[in-house]
């Protein structure tokens, strides 16, 4: 556990990897965010967006993504929304996104 807030307590053995010879799937999501689609990434920890932590906890890598550029943060917020433009954005990104990581070649994921 990493411990540097009792509080707020990560299995360090449950946290996905950002390391590119790692993870293909980080590295072609990288690849695919900077590379095709000039997208700066910003690596952050949302620990209530998502349920990922039961995946990680089966082995499975997990990371979180939402394509909503210059948006404010209403994550479980009243009236949580989206611009229509930001949403459609997104769309353009998941056109990129989905076939680049469904294609990784199998042996990448075993």
């Amino acid at each position: 556990m990493t411990q540097n807030d009792p509080k707020r307590q990560t299995p360090s053995h449950n946290v996905s990897s950002i390391d590119r010879k790692k993870s293909p799937f980080w590295a072609t999501f990288q690849d695919t965010m900077e590379g095709q689609l000039k997208v700066k990434l910003e690596c952050e920890i949302f620990p209530a967006g998502t349920d990922g932590r039961y995946m990680r906890q089966a082995g499975m890598p997990v990371y979180g993504f939402s394509p909503m550029a210059n948006t404010p943060i209403m994550l479980h917020d009243h009236n949580e929304a989206l611009k229509a433009s930001t949403y459609l954005e997104g769309i353009k990104v998941y056109e990129k996104l989905i076939p680049a990581l469904a294609n990784l070649p199998k042996e990448l994921h075993d």
